[in-house]
């Protein structure tokens, strides 16, 4: 008998599905409104991310562009960009004297509506998201309009920084008046942009697509014109510079365009020593290296590679580079670096303030995909997962929508949150794309749609010209997922096993279970159709306890619990929760500038927030075999929640105040001090 379509699957059949150029960018991922995250907290940081992306004002984020392509010099009053300057004030911070980041936010906040306009489910929330598109790009047109005519280096640009002089210096061969400002990253800068305009050109559709489109191309022949009269070792000295993915964006247009002057281009923009210094497992050569500097490198290796066969030292460099940062660099939430940098000093991890970063995980996860497309190893999407929950999805303050920089590992620190149309940061940026972004990966398939991959367990519902699924599940708080076939076919169905699972792992198929005895790692489970509408796929999830040592400092330990990294709040809360911390004896804490208001360094925890020392955090003393046993389950009511004994036996002073505390997934802990990496060690080694 055949069942009923869920009314969600109707509404996506009967919108139709538009066949965008994401399909050609990023062939073995559906397009992004053709998966519908249906609840849980992946679909409510959606729901927020938008909300609060409505509440920035577009003028001022164009406003650099504007000053730059000097339509706001202009003396004629009926202009609309006649004083443009003074009713839409540039945004000061990240765009002040001595260090000018003009008009990068601008490029990420148009990303980020086009990311918002295919997820959103509002009508009048997405009609809102589509004309804040189309008024940008009808600004940007006018300013890459305005150099039209320019044949001094500037023509096809869009820019917010105030260096147009260097611009032209530099496309006559000149590098001396950019490298004055090269620490102002007018690349980094640039690459938002484009990407900006890329993006609508990929996620959006009709006119509005094919002018972004447009612009984009247009930027992209200024940055080949720009370095035409530049000799390789001065591209080399140049790249040195952060200049986020300029080679993706010529590879990307090469791609949309088929024209290989970008591909050439892609190459000119790379950075070569980053290419050779990566042919092998070279432990030490990221040490010190600025972090997010980095990674957009690879993903333009990577992305060559993708396009020419014979990039295979680019693609080699890209893997082991991966391997490098997710082996030996990557923390408990998933994130890397300290102070933005790369070390393998496990002291800095706990001691210092400002931790990883958030732009660094976006970039991580966006090469992650790139190599699961590759080689469709699970592995890829274990760590994509683990950031995903652990670092990204925590980054969003529940209250504003709020984005944060740096995450503090050390013990008894909090988080710092940008306030809408104050803070311009980059992961401000990247904050405003991240949350739009969740259904992006759940499901992919072979280029060749005979095989559909099932990568996350995310209540939601896929319907594509080849494949249809409802995923129904309450996972992480329950721990198992049901798959139900809307759309039947002669095809395969790829589950994912995760590294984390616990034994218990099993799937059956119309109720017939599946031998899954020889994945006993991460890996896919393969079931072969055909498939028929209806047909149903239980999969059991069953998750364990464990804990996990910090790089580089075995003495300092975190607590998982299937793929959920579990922290405990240690001073309390400062908004309204329904939890009963009065076991746990917090304290009161103000939390001193956890949000920020528009200063330079307001996103840095190390500048601004009051550090406790470590001598007054809670510790675990005792024998490592045994440390699961102090750990214990809440109750049904609560699924991920636990008690944890960090009394102490051994000789202490009196101030010692901790005997129990509450476990819960690092995500949901905001607005308290918290604590996700323990101090644990034996009782004869303790630190007092």
């Amino acid at each position: 008998m055949k069942r009923f379509l869920p009314l969600s699957i109707l509404l996506c059949m009967l919108c139709g599905v538009v066949c965008q150029a994401q399909t050609k960018l990023y062939p073995q991922c559906f397009p992004l409104d053709e998966t519908i995250i249906t609840d849980g907290p992946f679909r409510v940081a959606q729901d927020l991310n938008i909300r609060n992306l409505l509440k920035y004002d577009v003028d001022r984020l164009l406003t650099p562009y504007i000053r730059q392509a000097g339509l706001s010099a202009t003396d004629d009053t009926s202009s609309p960009y006649y004083r443009w300057e003074e009713r839409h004030p540039n945004h000061a911070n990240w765009g002040s004297d001595g260090f000018r980041l003009d008009g990068h936010v601008g490029g990420h906040y148009l990303t980020a509506l086009a990311l918002a306009w295919n997820v959103s489910s509002d009508s009048h929330q997405k009609a809102e998201l589509a004309e804040r598109m189309d008024y940008m790009l009808r600004v940007m047109d006018d300013c890459q309009k305005a150099f039209r005519d320019d044949e001094d280096g500037m023509r096809g640009f869009i820019g917010g920084q105030p260096i147009n002089y260097a611009w032209r210096d530099f496309y006559h061969g000149n590098t001396d008046a950019w490298n004055k400002v090269r620490w102002w990253v007018p690349f980094y800068c640039e690459h938002k942009i484009m990407a900006g305009l890329r993006d609508v050109a990929v996620y959006a559709t009709g006119a509005r697509a094919r002018k972004a489109q447009r612009l984009f191309r247009g930027m992209c022949d200024w940055s080949i014109r720009l370095i035409s009269h530049l000799s390789d070792e001065q591209m080399q000295n140049i790249l040195d510079t952060e200049h986020g993915g300029m080679n993706e964006m010529l590879v990307d247009a090469y791609r949309l365009f088929g024209d290989r002057r970008y591909l050439e281009a892609a190459y000119r923009y790379s950075h070569k020593t980053m290419v050779s210094n990566m042919q092998s497992a070279n432990e030490r050569f990221l040490d010190g290296k600025h972090a997010n500097t980095q990674v957009p490198k690879y993903i333009g290796f990577e992305r060559i590679a993708q396009e020419d066969a014979t990039a295979k030292d680019y693609a080699k460099a890209a893997r082991v580079f991966w391997d490098d940062v997710v082996q030996h660099r990557t923390v408990c939430i998933g994130g890397n670096s300290v102070n933005e940098h790369f070390t393998s000093d496990g002291n800095q991890y706990i001691n210092e303030m400002d931790g990883p970063e958030s732009c660094n995980s976006n970039n991580m996860m966006k090469l992650s995909e790139m190599l699961f497309c590759d080689t469709h190893q699970a592995q890829y999407m274990d760590f994509y997962e683990n950031v995903m929950y652990n670092h990204i999805l925590s980054t969003q303050d529940p209250l504003t929508g709020g984005y944060v920089y740096f995450t503090p590992l050390r013990p008894q620190a909090y988080r710092i949150y940008s306030v809408e149309n104050q803070d311009m940061w980059c992961c401000v940026g990247t904050g405003m794309e991240n949350h739009c972004k969740y259904g992006q990966f759940i499901y992919t398939h072979s280029e060749d749609n005979r095989t559909l991959y099932v990568n996350l367990f995310t209540p939601s519902i896929l319907w594509d010209r080849h494949f249809g699924i409802c995923q129904e599940t309450g996972f992480p708080y329950s721990q198992s997922s049901k798959l139900t076939v809307t759309r039947g076919g002669d095809y395969t169905i790829a589950i994912r096993r995760p590294a984390w699972v616990a034994a218990g792992f099993s799937i059956t198929v119309g109720g017939k279970s599946v031998d899954v005895s020889a994945h006993t790692s991460s890996s896919y489970v393969m079931l072969d159709g055909p498939f028929h509408e209806g047909d149903e796929i239980e999969v059991s999830l069953p998750m364990t306890l464990r804990y996990e040592e910090c790089p580089h400092k075995s003495d300092y330990i975190a607590f998982k619990y299937g793929p959920l990294l579990l922290g405990a709040r240690t001073s309390k809360p400062l908004q309204n929760l329904t939890t009963d911390y009065s076991a746990c004896n917090l304290p009161n804490d103000s939390l001193p500038h956890e949000y920020a208001r528009g200063e330079r360094m307001g996103h840095s925890p190390g500048s601004y927030t009051q550090r406790i020392a470590l001598s007054q955090m809670p510790k675990l003393i005792g024998v490592r075999a045994t440390i699961l046993q102090r750990i214990s389950a809440v109750g049904k009511d609560a699924p991920l929640s636990f008690t944890i004994d960090v009394s102490r036996t051994d000789s202490i002073s009196d101030a010692y105040r901790w005997k129990t505390l509450l476990l819960e997934p690092y995500y949901t802990l905001h607005h308290s001090r918290n604590i996700i990496y323990w101090y644990h060690n034996s009782r004869d080694d303790v630190r007092k």
